[in-house]
């Protein structure tokens, strides 16, 4: 009974820490139910200019609520990220996955958000959505995200 009153307490503090940081985006794909994270990176309470982004994955398949850091080849071909323009508080990406539009990170009323262009508007960006047939191809890509002058959902479907 203790070993799983211990077991159970280290969950609690592993599931806390997934929470700590603030959530931007996420990556989902058709191939499973494991998502890539995109946190926002701080250092020192401000924005880590030069490393804004802390990209892993979460497991909700196999080890569910686990996560792992990505690999070599999925930073720097797949999910990983290049700074493009550094501001005070904001900085300009360009996602690997997607690099046709840039992905714009800053804070809006006091909170930290991504931002990107969903149907030619400025948009929250909360998910991309992978259609992929194979580990290494992907056929469409679907943006969603809210836009910021009505709140609207918005969601439009790319080709990589």
């Amino acid at each position: 009974m203790k070993k799983l009153l211990l077991l159970f307490a280290l969950a609690l503090c592993h599931t806390a820490s997934l929470f700590a940081q603030e959530r931007l985006f996420f990556v989902s794909r058709n191939l499973n139910r494991n998502i890539i994270v995109y946190d926002i990176q701080l250092k020192n309470g401000a924005l880590d200019v030069d490393n804004p982004l802390h990209v892993y994955w979460y497991n909700q398949e196999h080890n569910p609520i686990t996560t792992n850091e990505l690999n070599f080849i999925q930073r720097k071909l797949a999910y990983g990220y290049t700074v493009v323009e550094k501001g005070k508080d904001e900085v300009t990406v360009k996602l690997k996955a997607y690099k046709k539009r840039l992905v714009k990170v800053c804070k809006r009323d006091g909170k930290w958000v991504a931002t990107a262009t969903i149907n030619r508007k400025e948009c929250v960006l909360t998910e991309i959505y992978a259609h992929c047939p194979t580990k290494t191809s992907c056929d469409y890509m679907e943006l969603h995200g809210k836009a910021l002058d009505s709140g609207k959902k918005e969601k439009e479907i790319v080709k990589p």
